[in-house]
């Protein structure tokens, strides 16, 4: 998880092995100075300067954090800056999986950052399709098995057979209460001409579980509002499962590196290097932090879905959506 174990005063520490990994011979990308120095202000209140930062040494890092929680928060940060980059050196991907393998930790996303180092794409593909928290949900069902078997790596994401009592039961949302949670879904897909699960071409369920989060939060389904939604997300849980999500949605639409499998035009990348890039992506990971429930595990949202969106709002603590300059 991110920031979750951490506390302020571990930021010094934590900032200085950031610096030691993924500052070798300079920032691949400014963006990534930028990045650090508002993520650590927003969520750590920490205020240095990344760029002429002192590095630690691997020993002593060991030796001030013993915490296996802490360290794994460490190398998730770690992951994530380097992932800013539209290109990411092998040299920096196997120090940071030295780091890891002298820890101790155990974190997926050592083989999604080693196989984009390598430009090994379909391979990373892989390994963040089966280890993120759509995954997850994706093996609870009891059909996936034989969906995997038969359609592949797709069925981790999209509907590969159809179910008209799936559809319907997105489609019959129409009829919830005006402003309430599941019109507000309805509304978020016919807006933008999305097809609901159940259809082909539209994304499965388990997918379909971040829309929920993205009308909660009143983040846009363009690249810059999925990077929220996954760092919103990111901190409204307890689930590990939650970071990968987050990591991947930094390669595919600011690095560029990871490929989507959903339909569509490819990703370019660099969709943070906008105005407020990094502070949109600091404000969501504050909101989801100060959510009361588990917004990505263990929820059912049909359950809520003819509650007044406001109101749920309301009593899950989720803080309003700042406005941002065009």
């Amino acid at each position: 998880m991110i920031f979750k174990h951490t506390t302020r005063a571990d930021a010094p520490i934590m900032a200085r092995a950031i610096v030691s990994t993924c500052r070798q011979g300079g920032w691949q990308n400014p963006i990534q100075a930028q990045f650090l120095k508002i993520i650590f202000h927003a969520l750590m209140s920490y205020e240095c300067d990344f760029d002429t930062l002192e590095p630690i040494s691997l020993n002593e890092f060991s030796q001030t954090m013993p915490d296996p929680y802490k360290r794994n928060e460490v190398l998730d940060l770690m992951l994530a800056t380097e992932l800013l980059c539209t290109s990411i050196s092998p040299e920096i991907a196997d120090g940071i999986n030295s780091w890891a393998e002298h820890l101790g930790v155990d974190n997926n996303g050592l083989a999604l950052i080693r196989d984009l180092s390598k430009k090994l794409t379909a391979k990373a593909q892989q390994d963040f399709y089966r280890s993120n928290y759509f995954y997850s949900a994706d093996l609870e069902s009891t059909d996936f098995a034989k969906l995997d078997a038969k359609y592949g790596l797709i069925s981790t994401m999209m509907t590969v057979e159809e179910s008209q009592e799936v559809a319907a039961r997105y489609e019959n949302l129409q009829y919830c209460a005006p402003c309430s949670l599941g019109k507000g879904l309805w509304d978020f897909y016919k807006k933008r001409s999305f097809s609901f699960p159940g259809v082909m071409g539209g994304i499965n369920e388990e997918v379909a579980h971040h829309d929920w989060i993205h009308v909660l939060t009143d983040y846009d389904s363009d690249a810059i509002g999925e990077i929220e939604v996954a760092a919103f997300s990111v901190m409204a849980t307890q689930s590990e499962d939650a970071v990968m999500n987050f990591l991947g949605c930094l390669s595919i639409f600011q690095g560029g590196l990871l490929k989507t499998i959903v339909a569509g035009a490819p990703h370019l990348g660099h969709e943070l290097e906008v105005v407020n890039g990094p502070e949109r992506i600091a404000i969501a990971l504050d909101r989801g932090k100060q959510v009361k429930i588990d917004l990505v595990h263990g929820i059912n949202f049909f359950d809520y879905a003819n509650e007044p969106l406001e109101g749920l709002r309301r009593e899950w603590n989720i803080p309003p959506k700042p406005t941002y300059p065009k």
